[in-house]
């Protein structure tokens, strides 16, 4: 055989070597981006229990902002109140 044809099929055996290690490392990078993807049950049911305790923390500010608003209101007026009271 030549010198070409030797040289040809060592670059051809390089080459495919090459190409099987990028085939390979690309399916590895597939494998640990769909593994990074995933959730376990355990990992929903925190994120759930946390957004449920923040809606409830909302509540109770707008419900204690509410009262507050409230006895503000009554305080502020209270000259009014207990002149409706007397009219009894």
């Amino acid at each position: 055989m030549s010198k070409e044809i030797l040289e040809q099929l060592e670059f051809e055996k390089n080459k495919r070597n090459i190409l099987k290690q990028v085939n390979e490392s690309k399916a590895e990078q597939i494998t640990q981006k769909t593994h990074s993807d995933q959730k376990y049950a355990w990992e929903y049911e925190l994120e759930s229990y946390r957004r449920s305790k923040r809606k409830e923390r909302f509540y109770t500010f707008g419900a204690i902002c509410g009262i507050l608003a409230l006895v503000i209101s009554m305080i502020s007026n209270f000259d009014t109140w207990i002149r409706f009271l007397m009219q009894f």
